[in-house]
């Protein structure tokens, strides 16, 4: 699997074409993802086969030996014997590893030798995220969640997901160097709230940075009626923790959107207040139950079960056939920040631009 790291964007922002400079590579569309089955060593399999036959071969040779002792009277019986336990022995080992290895095929678990030692990044196996499962009712076909007005959202019916459904890599997926196609981030129509998209990983300090930044000014707008603001969680930072914490966090949120949508917005900025830091094994399942209901919600049961785990790795691949490839990343009304009409501000200045806009030609 690739080592990619996603490109996570500089703070505070510079007044500078830094975002007009050439992305990162794109992000590894299996990021996040289980890890790819294991090969299984060829020589492991004939050492197995090896111990199985020498056992068997000093036990055959162990009662042959007591056999024609028996009969002779020569001596070497303490031979013969010790041969045999050190057969008996070798073969009641050899049965044992094979076991343990059919259990750990059986199941996918893969450990590091350092693991069984009970060191290495994590003794646990990763969380395996499914393939299929299903969508949380208020996030769009897009992967987000639109907060209007008043804490209003705009309603999405329920559905299903499913990876395999999606080519790898998507023939359309934007090549490195060119501008993002991120589906849904179109200006709004004439009359309507501007629309400001923005992509965020839970685990993203920089992120996280952005939404203290900007977060207060963004609620001020949309409740005055003047923007709508979605929220697409991604998960490429899955790899700077012990047990994928930015898929986790994302259904967390799923659930807080499907059951409480009115409480989206306290939630998600209960998880960047409480953030836990890159190479952490990120918050437990426990405490963002926590913070969902500080948010004033109620998802325990569907955080507990990962409800929307496969919603989680399903946006997380959208957004990377997007060509989505740094965090965080903003549009207004289909223009992104960090383009060449971004140059030298800061995200509000860029939104109050194309706001006054709007104003001018009447939309």
């Amino acid at each position: 699997m690739s080592d990619y790291q996603p490109e996570q964007r500089p703070w505070p922002p510079q007044p500078t074409t830094h975002y007009e400079t050439t992305p990162g590579p794109r992000p590894d569309p299996r990021q996040g993802y289980p890890p790819p089955s294991l090969r299984t060593e060829p020589l492991a399999i004939a050492s197995l086969v090896c111990s199985f036959v020498i056992s068997l071969l000093g036990i055959i040779f162990g009662h042959i030996a007591l056999a024609r002792i028996r009969r002779s009277g020569d001596g070497g019986r303490g031979l013969a014997v010790a041969g045999l336990v050190v057969g008996y022995a070798g073969l009641a080992a050899g049965t044992l590893a094979a076991v343990l290895a059919l259990t750990l095929v059986s199941t996918g678990l893969t450990m590091t030798a350092g693991q069984w030692m009970g060191s290495g990044p994590s003794a646990t196996p990763p969380l395996q995220l499914p393939d299929r499962g299903p969508s949380p009712a208020n996030m769009n076909a897009s992967g987000g969640i639109t907060l209007a007005a008043g804490g209003k959202v705009v309603p999405v019916a329920a559905s299903t997901v499913d990876t395999t459904t999606l080519p790898s890599p998507d023939p359309l997926a934007t090549p490195n160097g060119q501008p993002a196609h991120a589906p849904g981030v179109e200006a709004s129509p004439k009359g309507q709230p501007a629309k400001v998209v923005v992509y965020l990983d839970f685990m993203c300090p920089y992120c996280a940075d952005f939404h203290s930044s900007y977060g207060p000014s963004l609620d001020r707008l949309r409740n005055e009626g003047k923007i709508t603001v979605e929220y697409r969680p991604v998960t490429y930072l899955d790899r700077q923790s012990t047990n994928r914490y930015s898929s986790r966090a994302a259904a967390a949120a799923a659930c807080v959107a499907d059951a409480h949508p009115d409480r989206y917005a306290d939630f998600l900025s209960q998880l960047f207040a409480h953030q836990p830091a890159q190479g952490s094994s990120g918050l437990s399942n426990q405490e963002l139950k926590s913070l969902a209901a500080a948010a004033g919600a109620d998802g325990a049961k569907c955080i507990d079960s990962g409800s929307f785990l496969a919603w989680a790795r399903y946006s997380n691949r959208l957004a990377v056939d997007s060509g989505i490839n740094g965090i965080p990343t903003a549009f207004v009304d289909g223009k992104p920040w960090g383009g060449s009409t971004s140059t030298g501000l800061d995200f509000i200045q860029f939104l109050q631009v194309n706001l006054d806009a709007r104003a001018s030609a009447g939309t």
